[in-house]
């Protein structure tokens, strides 16, 4: 009887946090960049019935399931639509990687947000202030307050070539890391290397559009389907919860007669 509780415990928790995800997707639909993440389950340890003296019909699997639990969440990077918006400063990117962005503490992060401004310091940020860090032939960070970029004669290439700037030869890299699930989402559209071993490096495979955004690849409909069938799974382990714990009170109450 407990491992009926238990079970439907472990699905419930599950189907929560498969609710989670999904409701964290179509709160991004309509965010710049955003990659919408996947949530896998897998089933807990599975025990043999026969270590109890079950008896197990010949040919039928002798093992019970104890549970499930959810994986490690997947972000699915498949580009997103790119949207024309003729914004001198919004830029896509067309292909793998990511713009480096830095905080006002120097901190270094990763977006494929390209929704930009230049603020009245003549800087490139994003929407929260991070510094697009665009950089000159000596690969230092150019864009500083005080930069001079301006919103009018802000022009990039394809290879990311800027022109309207204080340095002709300053160009946006486009950075992508080794191996997959190598970046961790830390919030707000940015994104971290998983660990001190990540290994970044700068990405030449690439295109960059000017006046263009990459929309989120979240696809509404399939999100609100699969909403649907979680709540639905979630309701249906929390009635298998209510029975079991209805069978073990029946049970209590034979056994106390």
């Amino acid at each position: 009887m407990l491992r009926s509780i238990w079970n439907s415990r472990s699905g419930m928790s599950a189907e929560m946090e498969k609710l989670n995800a999904i409701s964290n997707n179509m709160a991004n639909a309509t965010t710049v960049g955003y990659k919408k993440v996947d949530v896998q389950f897998n089933d807990l340890m599975q025990e043999n019935l026969d270590r109890y003296g079950y008896p197990v019909s010949k040919g039928k699997p002798q093992f019970t399931g104890t549970g499930v639990r959810t994986t490690e969440l997947e972000r699915d990077n498949i580009q997103g639509n790119l949207l024309q918006t003729g914004k001198n400063t919004d830029i896509a990117i067309d292909g793998h990687g990511f713009f480096k962005v830095q905080d006002g503490k120097g901190r270094t992060f990763y977006t494929r947000g390209g929704s930009f401004n230049i603020d009245n310091s003549g800087t490139v940020v994003d929407k929260d202030g991070n510094k697009l860090v665009i950089l000159n032939e000596r690969g230092e960070n150019i864009n500083n307050p005080g930069a001079g970029f301006r919103t009018t004669s802000f022009k990039i290439n394809e290879e990311g070539y800027v022109s309207g700037g204080p340095n002709t030869n300053a160009r946006i890299p486009i950075y992508t890391s080794i191996g997959d699930n190598s970046m961790k989402s830390i919030g707000d559209n940015l994104y971290a290397p998983e660990n001190a071993n990540t290994v970044v490096v700068q990405n030449e495979d690439v295109s960059l559009l000017q006046g263009f955004t990459e929309q989120s690849n979240v696809d509404l409909g399939k999100e609100m389907a699969d909403l649907i069938i979680t709540q639905r799974a979630f309701q249906l382990n929390s009635s298998a919860l209510k029975t079991a714990d209805e069978m073990w009170g029946m049970a209590n109450n034979l056994r106390g007669r």
